[in-house]
Order: structure tokens, then sequence, then C-alpha cells
């Protein structure tokens, strides 16, 4: 009988998880030391997501924070870059089936800043408003 891609692994079988790291380490020194291409921008690979079958992966990846990029342009590259990127990756890890990778942007951390930015804004005006009205009392 078959898994289904939605019912949990099995307990002890850490396999996929293994890999998915080991795709992250190792793809984000392929990018940063080995891909000479000037549209690729620093960035930081943040998670690998593997399929089921193994034989596809997305990696999400965003700006290291080290300069402003065009990171629409950077993921395109790394994805026009895959069969290399590939390659590499599969004489780094000796493995003779590599999965097809799709370079993706994440959003999780821009969305984080944005919603820490917001918090931050709410706790200066609230800060604001908790100050004027002592201010304005009588001192006894």
């Amino acid at each position: 009988m078959r898994r289904r891609a939605s019912q949990p692994a099995r307990p002890g079988n850490h396999r996929r998880e293994r890999l998915c790291e080991a795709f992250r380490l190792e793809i984000n020194e392929i990018v940063r030391f080995e891909l000479d291409d000037e549209r690729v921008d620093p960035v930081v690979v943040h998670h690998v997501a593997l399929n089921a079958a193994g034989t596809a992966a997305r990696v999400y990846v965003s700006s290291d924070g080290g300069r402003e990029t065009n990171l629409a342009v950077t993921v395109r590259a790394l994805n026009a870059a895959t069969d290399f990127i590939r390659q590499a990756l599969g004489q780094h890890l000796g493995l003779h089936r590599v999965p097809t990778l799709h370079f993706v942007l994440d959003k999780t951390l821009l969305s984080a800043s944005r919603i820490e930015a917001i918090l931050d804004e709410e706790r200066s005006r609230l800060d604001a408003a908790d100050a004027l009205p002592a201010a304005d009392a009588p001192s006894p």
C-alpha cells in the first residue's frame, strides 16, 4: 500500500528531513561560491521542501540583507541555473538522482518585518497616549 503525501512520515524515518537540510546547506554554498551569474544577488536559502516522491524540491530564498536587491530577477536567474546547481548538488552530495529544483521567493521575512513595524508604531502611539494624561494631571 502506498502512502499518500498528506500522511505523516513514519516515526524514525528522517531521510527526507536530512536531505532537505543537506540540500539547503549545499545550495547556499553553490549559489554563494560557485554560481557565476551577475543577475544573481546574494541570497539565503531558508527552506527546501521535497515532494513525497523525492523528484522535485521547492527552494525558498530571500535576500541576505546586505543590500537592496531585485529579488524577482534573482529568482528567475536561479531558476535558469537549475541544471548547473543540480549537477553541483549531485557531485557534492554523491547523489545519482537529484530532484528538480524550483526557486521561490520566501516572503515570510518580509511579512514579519512589516508586522513588526506596525506593532512598533502601535506601541509608540500607545506610549505617547499614556504619557499625555500623566503630563496633564495636576501634581498634589
